[in-house]
């Protein structure tokens, strides 16, 4: 994966464009943070795909809180499901 700063991106937009139409994917960077990325436009993406494509992301609070939120309701609803299938 490519790491391009944000002020070189919005300059030369059409070029990174053009690599992400080919298929690369580029970490746009602000302040040497990272802050977004430019992935190719796709209906599916194999699984080692996109793990190599989020690896290095790190979650903060609030990422955790809403995964932690989504598993709370998964856990709920497979109880759920489990108590009326019980009956």
């Amino acid at each position: 994966m490519k790491t391009a700063d944000a002020t070189a991106v919005v300059r030369e937009f059409g070029r990174f464009l053009s690599l992400v139409e080919a298929g690369q994917s580029i970490r746009i960077t602000k302040h040497g943070r990272s802050v977004a990325r430019l992935v190719p436009d796709r209906d599916f993406m194999a699984g080692k795909e996109a793990a190599a494509l989020f690896g290095g992301y790190k979650a903060d609070k609030l990422d955790r809180a809403a995964a932690d939120a989504i598993a709370a309701s998964v856990a709920e609803l497979d109880r759920e499901a489990d108590d009326a299938l019980a009956h």
